[in-house]
């Protein structure tokens, strides 16, 4: 009797073994062949489905916060994007700024250089009115470039006689003047 006790116990121990190397190899499938066994069980099987609804949810939960952090991720990445840009925006728009604060300037001037230059016509054509002899009288007084301006926005005719009564110097300085200016 002893030796069919001790071939029972040894077979037994080589279908477990047997069954050991074949889990581990993945022949079979140990956990889930335990787990169908489990779930034939009356008295386990109520604590068997509970586990496996808390795996589920664990499952689910784990696929959630998976989802959020890549969410999280491309939100961050978004961010940082419109911040690079917003950065852009703000470079352009001091530059915008700068332009046309200097437009501004620019147009400021150009409306004096309009402005004098009006007020130097006008006063072309009061000292055209004038006879030359009254007009070279008050030019002579006036700095030479305005008088050359002046000069410029005349006839020929009426440069000829005002020219022929300035001071014979001045006459002069404005003559090659009034040529290098007609080049």
């Amino acid at each position: 009797m002893g030796r069919w006790v001790l071939v029972t116990m040894l077979l037994i121990l080589s279908i477990l073994v047997a069954f050991g190397i074949f889990v581990a190899t993945g022949v079979i499938d140990g956990p889930a062949l335990f787990w169908q066994v489990g779930l034939k069980i009356a008295w386990l099987q109520p604590h068997l489905e509970t586990y496996s609804h808390g795996l589920d949810g664990e499952a689910w939960i784990a696929a959630q916060e998976e989802e959020l952090q890549s969410y999280s991720t491309e939100l961050q990445q978004r961010e940082a994007e419109l911040e690079k840009r917003a950065q852009q925006l703000e470079q352009k728009s001091q530059e915008l700024d700068k332009r046309e604060s200097e437009f501004q300037k620019q147009l400021a001037v150009l409306e004096g250089e309009r402005a004098q230059r009006h007020n130097v016509q006008k006063l072309a054509e009061i000292y055209t009115e004038m006879t030359p002899d009254e007009s070279a009288r008050i030019l002579e007084k006036l700095d030479q470039p305005l008088i050359l301006e002046i000069l410029l926005f005349m006839d020929m005719h009426d440069v000829a006689n005002i020219l022929t009564k300035l001071p014979t110097n001045l006459a002069v300085a404005l003559s090659k003047e009034l040529g290098q200016a007609s080049k």
